[in-house]
């Protein structure tokens, strides 16, 4: 945001008030005749006729004259030709019509003021002069010119007043106001309006056009104030528009210090030569703060609110204060209710800073305090944001008190510290993650689904949480964990794909899964857990695959192997475990214990089938079973002994000794 309406603000300002008070401070020279002296030299001229003060009786080649107090010049009229009029013949005049009239008024600091007209009626009893006819006065030095038609001085009230239409020109630039005031005493100058100012920019610091009702220039203060209406517009096209407008000038180089708009601000700033876009400012107050070379430095707008416009972006907030250099602002501060609206997503906090690039777009957004954000098909709540456009990253963390959150489709990952990479559409969550996956409409399952229903949301919680997008992989590390009302899976790391419909888990896997509910009437379901180094399941098999030190236990029953594979039913309910590879079980409830190659759970039925070359079953009593299958029925309570085709089987029973 390139902030060439200092231009405006001071030329504002400038153009209408430097033009007008250079030209009222045009120096004089030091008056030559005594306190209430007239130096005149008598010549033949004509006498008007009917003339205000009486009969003519005095025809003066020239006219000289001082008012002072002690040593001090309070104003001097002199010109070229006087008539005097009196009472009659004879008699002093009182009254003098003056032709080639110069007027320089003393204040008691700074430079006098001198005014050129072509005619002047001077009552030498009050000392005021109404000069007419070409009234002008000129600064030298830079060129400017003041005129009007009429001007009035009032030596008792120490003022210059034009009743009418006032022109000021320097350079190209051309200000016009109804009428004016100028008090010597306070140095002050005002103009009625309504005033109107316009130019090519050349000379006005590219100002093309000013207006305002009314304007004033304190000289003292070193201060401009324009009111009601005002507006501006530059060369390059950029605006202003307030109630009312003040500046302050250096009194050494009569540069701009400072700037405040009131009221209804707004602006709008041209689109630069580096491609940065046309911009619209509002605010209830503006203030703009120069450098000594006069080129501004910040901005400061507030209100309710204050707000700076692109095309493609909007910030709103209470106060926002711009940084500039170089005619371009480099970074920014937004406090209260701050809220950002752009293509890419809006964002709301309690406060915000930015930098920005040569082109105008941000290099950091910082935004902190309760932010919201919304975007690409999330929303977002953090304690502190970041922004960094050049990496395509926002950065969400929490406060001590609550986590940073993103919600997208229902589904919800929340944790210390969240990054989203906008364009390898990754999100990454760390510190005490935390997760619900919620599966979206028409596309039911993930590969969370044997947990239980993939209509239903899943739980999940990690170290580290990371979702990529583009090939709608989840993965959890560090302590992870995921679980649908009973049913869980724990691991090292857990990963998800949604492609294939499929998850993986290793490290330390411990699956506690829901079997179908009991048939019996008062039987009470017991969930069955299995534990091994991995776990692979596909949807498409409808299987979970455990490898490496298996373990399942299902109440007080236990069996181990090397591989086991989990099968569930079509509504995801477990329908049976096969272990395989050194199989061995115990039944603590029964006291039972066997060993096999295979061995295949019905935890719905209470179920269990071995095969082996062969399958043993021992009970506590050192009775003994062996054969090519085993099937224990009743909860562990029977045995049932196949024999291989063409082999045998073996029981071995113990009686008592008694």
């Amino acid at each position: 945001m390139r902030l060439k309406r200092l231009e405006i603000g001071i030329l504002l300002f400038g153009a209408a008030f430097l033009a007008v008070i250079a030209i009222f401070f045009r120096s004089a020279p030091a008056p030559k005749s005594s306190e209430g002296k007239i130096a005149a030299a008598r010549g033949s001229a004509g006498v008007p006729a009917g003339a205000p003060g009486g009969q003519p009786t005095t025809l003066l080649q020239g006219f000289d004259y001082t008012e002072s107090v002690g040593e001090r010049p309070l104003f001097r009229i002199r010109s070229e030709r006087t008539i005097g009029f009196g009472s009659g013949v004879g008699l002093p005049p009182n009254w003098y019509a003056l032709e080639k009239v110069s007027l320089t008024l003393y204040p008691e600091t700074g430079a006098p003021v001198t005014v050129l007209a072509d005619r002047a009626q001077y009552d030498d009893r009050t000392k005021a002069a109404v000069l007419s006819g070409n009234v002008r006065w000129v600064e030298s030095q830079e060129g400017g010119l003041g005129e009007t038609e009429k001007l009035e001085f009032e030596p008792s009230k120490r003022t210059l007043r034009a009743p009418t239409n006032i022109h000021f020109t320097r350079g190209t630039f051309d200000v016009r106001a109804t009428s004016g005031t100028y008090e010597v005493g306070s140095r002050k100058l005002a103009l009625a309006g309504p005033i109107r100012g316009s130019g090519t920019g050349q000379g006005s610091g590219g100002l093309s056009s000013i207006a305002a009702d009314s304007g004033e220039y304190r000289r003292d203060e070193a201060v401009v104030e324009l009111a009601g209406n005002v507006s501006a517009t530059s060369a390059k096209g950029d605006t202003l528009a307030c109630r009312r407008l003040l500046m302050r000038l250096s009194p050494e180089t009569n540069k701009p210090e400072w700037a405040r708009a009131f009221s209804n601000v707004t602006g709008t700033l041209a689109p630069s030569a580096t491609g940065t876009a046309a911009r619209a400012y509002s605010a209830d107050e503006a203030a703009l703060f120069f450098d000594p070379a006069g080129e501004v430095r910040s901005i400061h707008l507030t209100g309710n609110p204050a707000a700076v416009t692109e095309p493609k972006r909007k910030l709103t907030a209470r106060s926002v204060d711009l940084e500039v250099a170089g005619g371009r602002p480099v970074s920014a501060r937004a406090n209260g209710d701050v809220r950002l609206r752009s293509d890419r997503g809006n964002a709301e906090a309690a406060r915000a800073s930015a930098s920005f690039a040569p082109g105008g777009d941000f290099q950091t957004l910082e935004l902190e305090g309760d932010v919201h954000l919304e975007g690409d098909g999330r929303t977002g709540r953090a304690d502190r944001v970041v922004d960094l456009p050049d990496r395509g990253v926002w950065l969400l963390t929490s406060s001590p008190e609550k986590s940073a959150t993103v919600e997208e489709s229902g589904s919800r990952v929340s944790a210390s510290r969240i990054e989203i990479d906008r364009d390898r559409k990754t999100l990454r969550a760390e510190g005490k993650a935390r997760s619900v996956f919620v599966p979206e409409k028409d596309r039911p399952a993930n590969g969370s689904a044997f947990l239980g229903d993939p209509t239903r949301p899943t739980y999940g919680k990690a170290e580290k949480i990371v979702l990529d997008q583009g090939t709608r992989l989840a993965s959890l590390s560090g302590a992870a964990s995921l679980w649908q009302d009973s049913s869980s899976v724990f691991a090292d790391d857990i990963t998800l794909n949604d492609v294939e419909k499929s998850a993986a888990a290793v490290g330390k896997v411990r699956a506690v899964l829901t079997r179908v509910e009991a048939k019996q009437p008062g039987a009470r379901p017991e969930p069955t857990v299995v534990s091994a180094r991995r776990l692979l399941y596909r949807e498409s098999e409808a299987s979970a695959v455990f490898e490496d030190g298996v373990v399942v236990t299902r109440g007080a029953w236990r069996a181990s192997g090397d591989r086991g594979v989990a099968f569930f039913t079509k509504d995801r309910k477990l329908e049976r475990v096969e272990l395989s590879g050194g199989v061995t079980l115990a039944d603590r409830a029964t006291g039972r214990t066997g060993a096999a190659d295979k061995a295949v759970d019905y935890p719905n039925e209470g179920r269990t089938v071995l095969h082996g070359t062969p399958a043993r079953v021992s009970d506590a009593e050192g009775n003994r079973v062996a054969g090519s299958t085993l099937t224990i029925t009743g909860r562990g309570k029977n045995v049932e002994v196949t024999a291989p085709e063409g082999g045998r089987t073996e029981t071995i029973h113990k009686t008592r000794a008694n």
